[in-house]
């Protein structure tokens, strides 16, 4: 147990120093990146099913999706805290909130597996992917149904299978040429964690959740802008990815870049990348 403590602990730090360096260029790209993510965002305010005047607790929002879309529609009278482990991510998050005058927002540095709220604080709990990066994902969990009041509901989403994402191996296979990248454990945190139904239905199912319901879905996730510009954006965004740009001998990058580049184009198509996604999403009751 000491060294699952241990790891976690690990896992943690050093999710918190990736996210942290790569903060201040989630807030240059945040206009791109909410456009291009939009999709994701009406997945999990649609699931969520929300009414106005309601209490919303947003897990992992970083610079503040979805939890601004959410603040919208619960309207003045409703409530919406924003968290993430990254204080830096946050202060991204309250200066969205700041231009768009949504003054239902609050903004607190939280751990998901330790939540700093009252039993049956808030009606509804949303994630858009942060539930894959929990450590200990069945103690995140175990906490959300805690702060949730009797009958509260879940919205999360979190990314489908590798092969219907194209964005991530346009990516990373050039990289992966000139690469060894240790193989994960299974149920390590990642992007494709629960890209399976079935095991994100069982853990969420674990937890004592009812009524649960997953779906898988394509949407479109166009970045607004030339092939270059998008190389550029996920390579300062996708903070992990920054181990596989330092890992490569320099020499290397030049052609590597410019074969993930010429990748990127083949969707392209003159004013967006058009790259296509699959999302699994998840609703429940507690």
């Amino acid at each position: 147990m000491e060294n699952q403590a241990a790891s976690a602990k690990d896992i943690k730090a050093t999710i918190h120093e990736e996210w942290q360096g790569a903060a201040p260029l989630w807030k240059k790209w945040y206009t791109k990146l909410a456009s291009q993510s939009r999709s994701a965002t009406e997945l999990v305010v649609i699931g969520a099913a929300l009414s106005p005047g309601q209490h919303v607790l947003d897990l992992a929002s970083g610079t503040g999706e979805p939890a601004l879309s959410i603040a919208n529609v619960v309207g003045p009278n409703g409530r919406v805290v924003a968290t993430d482990m990254v204080p830096e991510m946050l202060e991204g998050g309250r200066d969205n909130a700041l231009a768009l005058n949504l003054s239902n927002m609050e903004f607190k540095v939280a751990d998901a597996e330790s939540l700093p709220f009252n039993f049956g604080e808030f009606d509804c709990v949303t994630a858009r992917f942060g539930l894959m990066f929990f450590p200990d994902v069945h103690k995140a969990l175990s906490e959300v149904r805690r702060v949730l009041k009797p009958g509260g509901r879940i919205s999360f989403v979190v990314w489908g299978p590798p092969e219907e994402n194209p964005l991530f191996s346009t990516m990373t296979d050039p990289f992966l040429k000139h690469l060894q990248m240790p193989t994960p454990p299974p149920d390590a945190p990642g992007v494709f964690r629960f890209a399976d139904e079935s095991k994100l239905a069982g853990v969420v199912s674990a937890a004592g959740f009812h009524h649960l319901k997953t779906a898988k879905t394509k949407v479109a996730w166009p970045w607004p802008g030339p092939p270059e510009e998008a190389w550029l954006a996920i390579s300062e965004l996708a903070a992990p990815f920054k181990k596989m740009i330092a890992a490569l001998p320099p020499e290397k990058l030049p052609s590597v870049v410019a074969e993930v580049i010429e990748g990127i184009a083949r969707y392209y198509d003159g004013q967006k990348v058009n790259f296509p996604a699959s999302l699994v999403s998840v609703q429940a009751i507690a």
